[in-house]
């Protein structure tokens, strides 16, 4: 209903002869995977072939009142048919937006991410990105940002056009604060989710979980930072939610030296369950972060884990991107599962006492052969490790991702 009122607006004020802009993109990709969940035996094996259409329509009415279109048609061959990569043709954002550039009130079909996307992201990896219908304002405070917002997650569906509805089954609500700090920059935020009958490795429970977060980043020089804390509590079901997370990145790069290498280390950890049926559910949930949130095989999520990377970047051209990064996974606790980028269950704690869950390395190339024309691909290798093993199928995943993308 949201959408369909900015439409009109939309539409009504294109009459009237607003200024428009029109521009859109076109992102073709092969994808393939060895088989999903460690297991060769998987039907979601194989090669799949997915292709990203979107045009959007910016209108400007007055210089306090602006709105958006985006039309989107993702599809996908091969071996799956999920809506994080199918949804034949539907609104993918429809607002008005009423303020000025840096105070506004925007209501309708919106894209959001917050800082890093550690907890809210657009999850761009997957061929349908993340989309809320509510509202949003962002109001500048000096050298300060506030971004308060009430949003209700939009259900893809697969088959169908212009079917997509909101869900007030899963509704995020907050405060994000953003300014200058003495030193780099500083990000306080304020985050209310609510999850109707959401699996966790205590049962499954309505989940009402706030969460308190600091983040601070910046650069000094060939130095550059970005590091994270949360706390979350509430109610799922009976249980009471305790959980927290610690992630840090840090990095160096020689801009004077030949391929101008970058070499960074993040080491991130999230809290996982330690005692099921004593009334506190301790497992970390991410919300909804970015999709490939350790490596580009999108397998494991930040629940319950101990992750460290080390990477490599080298740029031999200002258009040229190439990079090798590892990463080295561990369970937090030994009472608690693994679990995906959703906050969905993979392996459940029984059948071993392994903290060791997997290693993974990935390579790839970004060639941005023009403003309008980009080239990646990816190759990545996840190997298992104790944990896995003693728990179920224990194959190596092989994985390939081939990406050209259109933009205007």
């Amino acid at each position: 209903m949201v959408a369909g009122w900015c439409w009109s607006v939309c539409a009504a004020a294109a009459q009237e002869g607003p200024r428009l802009s029109f521009s859109g993109e076109i992102r073709e990709r092969a994808t393939y995977l060895s088989g999903n969940g460690f297991d060769d035996a998987n039907p979601d094996r194989g090669w799949s072939l997915t292709q990203r259409l979107r045009f959007q329509i910016d209108a400007e009415v007055a210089p306090a009142l602006r709105g958006r279109i985006n039309l989107l048609s993702a599809v996908q061959t091969g071996f799956s048919d999920s809506p994080v990569d199918r949804n034949v043709l539907d609104l993918h954002e429809a607002y008005v937006e009423v303020g000025s550039e840096d105070r506004f009130v925007r209501l309708g079909r919106q894209e959001m991410r917050l800082g890093s996307q550690r907890l809210v992201g657009w999850r761009d990896g997957t061929n349908v990105r993340r989309v809320w219908d509510g509202v949003r304002g962002v109001f500048a405070l000096g050298d300060a940002t506030l971004d308060a917002f009430a949003l209700q997650l939009v259900d893809v569906e697969t088959t169908g056009a212009f079917n997509d509805t909101s869900d007030d089954d899963r509704v995020l609500a907050g405060l994000y604060w953003s300014g200058a700090a003495p030193v780099g920059n500083l990000h306080l935020y304020y985050l209310f989710a609510g999850f109707d009958d959401r699996e966790n490795i205590e049962g499954t429970a309505d989940e009402r979980r706030q969460t308190l977060g600091l983040r601070s980043f910046g650069e000094n020089g060939p130095w550059a930072w970005n590091a994270e804390a949360a706390y979350q509590f509430g109610r799922a079901g009976r249980d009471d939610i305790r959980a927290w997370t610690i992630a840090a990145d840090i990095s160096h790069q020689w801009r004077d030296r030949p391929l101008k290498p970058r070499l960074g280390l993040s080491a991130n950890v999230a809290s996982g369950d330690s005692d099921r049926g004593d009334g506190r559910l301790e497992t970390f949930n991410a919300l909804y972060p970015r999709g490939s949130y350790f490596s580009d095989i999108a397998l494991l999520g930040p629940s319950n884990f101990i992750n460290l990377r080390p990477s490599l970047q080298m740029f031999p051209r200002d258009d040229l991107l190439v990079y090798v990064d590892m990463n080295f996974f561990w369970r937090l606790d030994r009472n608690d599962g693994i679990y995906s980028p959703s906050g969905s269950l993979l392996r459940g704690p029984e059948g071993s006492d392994a903290r060791y869950v997997n290693t993974s390395l990935s390579a790839g190339v970004e060639w941005q052969a023009r403003d309008d024309v980009l080239f990646s691909a990816i190759y990545a290798r996840s190997h298992p490790g104790d944990f896995i093993r003693e728990t179920g199928p224990s194959d190596p995943i092989d994985f390939i991702e081939l990406t050209i993308k259109f933009t205007f």
